[in-house]
């Protein structure tokens, strides 16, 4: 697939995000306020196993499927999901390949700033928490 053009626009504030949920409206507004936005179209790769991590994606709109090894190894991630913190928090390489299934919008959450707001935003650390331990539960369920 040869290189595709990304389209850049600046966060709108929106709510219906878990993993800042617990934050008062304000900071939540404050930090969507100067978060970028990517598009992704269909089969587009966002990012590739193995690579380096440079930052955290949280979907707003659309849909994308999780590859290891070219398997699809979750279910879909779709709008208010995220991935791309276990490479940020263990600063490793992707641990998986993320593929736009539809039309694929999301936040765009540089490393540094990442870690920042789990310093300042502790409470950020358990919606985080929540969705790793329903991932492993997936994949410990996965069915015949």
């Amino acid at each position: 697939m040869g290189a595709t053009h990304l389209e850049v626009h600046m966060a709108a504030p929106n709510p219906d995000i878990p993993l800042l949920a617990a934050l008062p409206s304000k900071d939540r507004a404050q930090i969507l306020s100067y978060l970028k936005q990517r598009s992704f179209e269909p089969g587009q790769i966002v990012v590739r196993e193995g690579d380096q991590a440079l930052n955290l994606f949280i979907v707003i709109s659309g849909r994308a499927r999780v590859e290891r090894d070219g398997v699809v190894t979750a279910p879909n991630i779709g709008p208010g999901d995220f991935f791309g913190e276990l490479a940020l928090i263990e600063e490793h390489g992707r641990t998986a390949t993320v593929v736009a299934e539809e039309h694929l919008s999301c936040y765009i959450v540089p490393a540094w700033e990442f870690r920042a707001l789990l310093k300042e935003y502790p409470q950020m650390a358990v919606p985080l928490l929540f969705a790793l331990i329903a991932r492993i539960h997936a994949s410990e369920h996965v069915p015949d």
